[in-house]
């Protein structure tokens, strides 16, 4: 695994990790289409349902409170965008485009909420979904996810901070 790259399982207790996965998946979570996984694209396949915690220096969720366990363990000195990815299933397992989340130095991490069998490539270092694991990069660093083919949807929460 690459020295930039770190992974911790078991991130939160149980308990909290348990209440925001459950929200996430309830009926009560608003997911909202994107076309394209990184940017609008007329490519088959290449969209994804997202849910915009944080952005533009404000909270865009009424339900940003539900991270308050990542927030509070990760101390971020400020926040730049907070950002949950649902990907639905397909039979062949689909790889993204390669892309950095943002072109200044700044800090990523990568909390999954659920287990399946996609996963995110950062440079050489192969990262599966599982469950209430972390991943921690650097913000300007390349890399790309994946969908699944075992489960119904592939969900994550991406953090940008300093």
């Amino acid at each position: 695994m690459s020295d930039s790259v770190k992974v911790i399982d078991n991130y939160l207790p149980a308990q909290d990790y348990l209440i925001i996965k459950r929200f996430i998946e309830s009926k009560n979570f608003a997911w909202f289409y994107f076309d394209g996984k990184i940017k609008p694209t007329n490519k088959l396949f290449d969209y994804q349902f997202v849910h915009i915690f944080y952005r533009d220096n404000h909270i865009n969720s009424e339900h940003f409170n539900i991270l308050t366990p990542l927030i509070d363990k990760l101390q971020p000195k400020s926040l730049i965008r907070i950002k949950a990815n649902l990907n639905p299933i397909t039979k062949e397992l689909i790889e993204f485009e390669n892309h950095a989340d943002q072109d200044f130095k700044s800090k990523a991490a990568i909390y999954y909420l659920n287990n399946n069998n996609g996963y995110t490539m950062i440079g050489d270092t192969k990262i599966n979904s599982v469950g209430n694991r972390m991943v921690f990069f650097d913000a300007d660093q390349e890399h790309y996810g994946t969908n699944s083919t075992d489960c119904n949807n592939r969900m994550l929460i991406n953090f940008n901070y300093f």
